[in-house]
């Protein structure tokens, strides 16, 4: 027998190390690693999200000017309403609302078109 077969007989070579006895091993398996999965997409983000961004910042704008200026017209421009009668004049108010509406959609509009329509054109391929 020679020294190296020696050593490996006395030392314990190919059992398992004393810590570990008793334990079942466990195979491990590799699924796949990003060089191997595909990971291209379609890109229809990059078109339906900065759509839908717009859609609803249009929409911020449109659904209560269209209240504002409904209830502008039929208070303060009709002689038959109630204020009228009454010599209240409502026009300061629906106006002030329209501009406070105003600015603040342009805000939250601001603020969303810069976060989502800058950001997806940068990951052009």
């Amino acid at each position: 027998m020679s020294a190296q077969e020696q050593q490996a007989a006395t030392t314990g070579a190919g059992t398992q190390p004393a810590g570990t006895t008793g334990q079942p091993t466990e195979e491990r398996h590799a699924f796949g690693t990003a060089k191997t999965e595909s990971l291209q997409d379609s890109g229809w983000w990059r078109i339906a999200i900065p759509a839908f961004v717009i859609v609803a910042s249009v929409a911020l704008f449109l659904v209560p000017l269209v209240l504002l200026i409904t209830l502008l017209v039929t208070t303060s421009f009709n002689t038959e309403s109630a204020a009228a009668h009454q010599g209240i004049p409502l026009a300061w108010l629906w106006i002030t609302m329209i501009v406070i509406e105003v600015v603040i959609a342009a805000l939250i509009a601001r603020g969303l078109l810069k976060i989502f329509l800058t950001d997806s054109w940068n990951y052009r391929t």
